[in-house]
């Protein structure tokens, strides 16, 4: 069973192509325009809704010398075989 959809957009490019209309092809490409204009603006707000708390994440973080600490702590349990 075809996707009804993909039938659809194959009948409007192939009604498209033979086209010879230029006001009807204006249209077409006004209805384009504002569709993916829409799209541009609805993407470009979504990056403001992410909040931007890298400075309080990093101050949550650990220090250098904590992250060494941990490091080496990792280091010493792992299970090392003497040859």
């Amino acid at each position: 069973m075809e996707n009804p959809i993909l039938e659809a957009k194959r009948e409007l490019i192939q009604w498209i192509k033979q086209m010879d209309e230029l006001e009807t092809i204006a249209e077409l490409l006004e209805i384009k325009n504002r569709k993916t204009s829409v799209h541009g603006i609805a993407e470009s707000q979504a990056e403001y809704v992410v909040k931007d708390d890298f400075d309080e994440r990093f101050a949550k973080g650990i220090t250098g010398k904590e992250m060494m600490r941990k490091v080496y702590e990792h280091i010493e349990s792992l299970p090392w075989k003497e040859k």
